[in-house]
């Protein structure tokens, strides 16, 4: 009986600690549903790419944005193009002109660049872009205008 009484209280033991350590594990940072659906129907990981201070065109092919959003200092980016057969390839990029106003306004440009890409399927994706070059000061607001388009404006909080 003494036996069974021991090996009960070393179960039980046993159980606690391996409840407690389960419970302390970190947990990674919430992302808004939009972002985290964008990320888990890809393949691959989405590549957070900088924003660049120039003023060098980068590519002149077309898209569509479906849906534009930020989460923290990313910029993430609903785009529909044609090809699907060729490498194609997204850039930011700003001339570090701010308007005069409140809060300050950017042009931040995004280029395709479809190397060639005769192909037809439509092609859907989530590009993404580091904005912590179109900071004005350690803390604030800039608007960002998409492609120069007002109709397209989001707020970048930092």
């Amino acid at each position: 009986m003494k036996n069974v009484l021991q090996a009960s209280c070393i179960l039980v033991v046993l159980f606690l600690t391996l409840a407690i350590s389960q419970s302390c594990k970190s947990r990674k940072a919430p992302q808004d549903s939009e972002t985290q659906a964008a990320i888990s129907h890809k393949p691959y990981q989405i590549e957070v790419k900088p924003v660049l201070l120039d003023t060098t065109r980068y590519g002149s092919d077309s898209f569509d944005t479906k849906k534009t959003r930020i989460n923290g200092d990313t910029l993430f980016m609903d785009v529909s193009y044609s090809g699907g057969c060729k490498n194609h390839v997204f850039t930011a990029r700003h001339n570090g002109n701010y308007m005069k106003s409140m809060p300050p306004q950017l042009n931040l440009y995004v280029d395709h660049q479809a190397n060639g890409d005769g192909c037809r399927e439509l092609v859907q994706e989530t590009i993404a872009f580091d904005l912590k070059t179109c900071k004005v000061g350690k803390t604030g607001t800039v608007v960002l205008l998409i492609n120069a388009d007002r109709s397209q404006k989001i707020n970048y909080t930092y």
